[in-house]
């Protein structure tokens, strides 16, 4: 029972136009979140939204006509969740990037599994197909998850994931589930209708949640390191961004709660590892080059990132994009993709430093 999505077309005199009829994406689900990025290299964004109730969407740019939904075909689309969040990353350096959707699991009541979309080939239309990879990586469990973003937080040139959850945190040592699931078992039909569900009378329900800071091995695996580097909050968060706050080379992390106070995890990443980053202006391209693909090669290794106007749940990442390096001190060559379909190459650029630039100069 979710309202009509919208689409709002930028007319470039100070206007918009809603279009989301026109170009097939007035979908009716409960989303959540939605993020936008070229996931089938034709130089146009598709877009993915995160519903909850129901399944995912993915939209296929049809070169800037329309979109046609092809989740089931690529394989995002066939299992109904509770989809709360969205967010891109290259985390294997082979330049296609992953999806992330968050969702709710509490043990012994309701595992749902957050997702964690890898391209493993093309359809016959040359269309992603995506496998869900969450369990055999480490990052399918994160309570009621919520926001969740990937960066380079320790800068050794493989994407990290971190997630915020919580829903409720009411009366500590109480717990709604129990009494929910009460009358739950064998009643499917009962608990369809929220008006048999149980009152909350100040009790917490997924509540006290602890956040999850996943490090990528490099080799298939996120291990998961939240207390262990500081991240030691219960607050039910909802937001999380990632900004070089302090222009050092490394990315913090901010996290909005839900009727908490706002957060900032500063980075104490350890010295000695390099790093590059970029600020993009578009002249042909819309100013702030959202849609811009940057590849990265350094040390034989690559990594893909690029330019989003927003991602993760109701958060947008600083704009600025950063790549860790690790020991490596030299940048082979940078190729920048401009949304305007022009390609600028950028040849061995400094590292540690942050690098302007301008499309076409």
């Amino acid at each position: 029972n979710g309202g009509r999505n919208y689409l709002f077309r930028n007319l470039g005199d100070g206007t918009f136009e809603e279009c989301a009829e026109a170009m097939g994406v007035a979908t009716r689900r409960w989303t959540l979140a939605a993020a936008a990025a070229d996931l089938a290299g034709t130089g146009y964004p598709d877009l993915f939204l995160a519903n909850d109730y129901g399944i995912s969407e993915l939209f296929a740019n049809q070169e800037g006509r329309g979109f046609v939904e092809v989740g089931v075909e690529t394989g995002v689309g066939r299992s109904p969740k509770s989809g709360m969040n969205a967010a891109f990353g290259d985390i294997f350096n082979d330049g296609r990037l992953a999806i992330y959707k968050t969702n709710i699991s509490e043990p012994g009541v309701l595992v749902q599994a957050n997702d964690l979309w890898v391209p493993r080939g093309l359809t016959a239309s040359g269309l992603p197909v995506f496998e869900n990879l969450a369990t055999t990586m480490g990052v399918d469990l994160g309570g009621w998850s919520w926001g969740a973003q990937f960066g380079d937080l320790n800068n050794d040139g493989t994407l990290d994931l971190f997630l915020v959850n919580g829903y409720v945190s009411a009366g500590e040592r109480t717990s709604y589930w129990y009494d929910f699931a009460q009358i739950a078992v064998g009643h499917n039909r009962i608990i369809g209708d929220a008006r048999n569900w149980p009152a909350m009378r100040g009790r917490s329900l997924s509540g006290y949640q602890h956040s999850r800071v996943w490090i990528n091995d490099g080799q298939g695996r996120f291990v998961e390191v939240a207390q262990e580097v500081g991240v030691t909050d219960t607050f039910d968060g909802r937001s999380i961004v990632f900004a070089d706050l302090g222009n050092r080379g490394v990315l913090d992390a901010i996290v909005a709660n839900q009727k908490g106070p706002l957060l900032i995890y500063a980075n104490r990443v350890a010295p000695g590892r390099h790093w590059i980053a970029f600020e993009l202006e578009g002249t042909t391209s819309n100013r702030s080059a959202i849609g811009a693909r940057v590849e990265v090669h350094w040390g034989g290794r690559r990594q893909v990132q690029e330019v989003s106007g927003g991602s993760g749940f109701s958060g947008q990442n600083q704009r600025r994009l950063h790549y860790g390096l690790g020991d490596v001190d030299h940048v082979d060559r940078v190729v920048i993709r401009w949304p305007s379909g022009r390609v600028d190459t950028l040849e061995s650029p400094a590292v540690d430093r942050l690098h302007r630039v301008r499309e076409g100069e």
